[in-house]
């Protein structure tokens, strides 16, 4: 069965939302609010989450020991939701730059993240860690060191960060195809992700194909996860920043829409007939909405479809 999941904004009760990138806060605030995000997605149904994260990379380690009790807590009503909790890198961290100094700041937040994926899913049963933290490998397509770079510091992590380190291929930059090398040099796992896949496929890897191969790369016991988003096709509205008043932007490459097209879903779920499962991220503006709408969509066009779903 494929699992669905969405991540940090909670439309529907924003209060239970974790903060996201942005201004820091105290791991407290955090582990608060993921208290109300489990009892949201239990009436949900829904046992997959991206956590948004908005932390001190350098208080971590004494924030984590100060909360350990309200982790414990978490952890035993993860354990018994079955819920897997992943996280991002913050934007514009990446392991493959050629800037030293850059690279120690994502190496310490991958192992930041870690520590505490590992806090939260402490109880869980025999087996990999679920609880990834995927990463982009960010640098320019003509860049063609940053693979190498990027498996050198790999390795230099601890073995329980490099149990959860996935690495993402985007819209633009190294490709899925560059990226599975750089799986070739260091293991580490590829999340495939649709829309970049239509939006930057040098390689012509068709979808079942591109699909199949980066489910490959996961390590025996683990489930993939492969991210799932339609591209925004309208123009939005800006709101007034003072002094600058509302602006009409047309929408970006690339940019996630509000909701799931139905026909990406059924693309890709045909494309995986008789791959191996694995946990599908709706990347959607709309969040929990999108989630819940493509759920139901797809068992009014494609039920057949819908009953890979879980």
């Amino acid at each position: 069965m494929i699992r669905l999941g969405f991540g940090g904004r909670m439309v529907g009760q924003p209060e239970a939302s974790t903060p996201g990138h942005g201004t820091t806060s105290h791991l407290s605030l955090t582990l608060a609010r993921l208290g109300d995000t489990l009892t949201h997605l239990e009436r949900l149904d829904v046992r997959y989450y991206r956590l948004g994260l908005a932390l001190d990379t350098r208080e971590i380690y004494a924030q984590l020991a100060e909360c350990a009790a309200l982790l414990e807590v978490l952890a035993e009503r993860v354990a018994a939701a079955g819920v897997r909790l992943c996280c991002h890198l913050a934007p514009g961290l990446d392991l493959g730059v050629p800037d030293d100094v850059a690279a120690a700041e994502a190496l310490a937040e991958v192992e930041a993240y870690t520590a505490l994926l590992a806090a939260l899913d402490a109880r869980q049963g025999a087996g990999p860690p679920e609880g990834t933290v995927v990463a982009h490998l960010s640098s320019a397509a003509a860049d063609e060191q940053a693979g190498a770079r990027f498996a050198a510091r790999y390795a230099a992590l601890s073995p329980r960060a490099r149990a959860r380190l996935a690495l993402e291929h985007g819209h633009a930059g190294p490709s899925l195809g560059r990226l599975l090398a750089v799986h070739q040099r260091c293991g580490a796992p590829i999340v495939f992700d649709m829309l970049h896949w239509e939006l930057h496929n040098p390689e012509g890897l068709p979808l079942p194909l591109a699909l199949g191969l980066a489910l490959a790369t996961w390590p025996r016991g683990l489930r993939p996860e492969v991210h799932l988003s339609s591209q925004r096709s309208e123009a939005h509205l800006l709101p007034p920043r003072p002094p600058r008043p509302a602006r009409i932007l047309p929408p970006r490459p690339g940019q996630h829409a509000d909701f799931v097209a139905i026909g990406d879903l059924e693309r890709l779920l045909r494309a995986a007939a008789g791959l191996p499962p694995f946990d599908l991220m709706i990347e959607a503006r709309a969040g929990e909405l999108a989630l819940l709408r493509l759920r139901a969509e797809i068992s009014r066009h494609a039920p057949a479809l819908a009953a890979m779903l879980g």
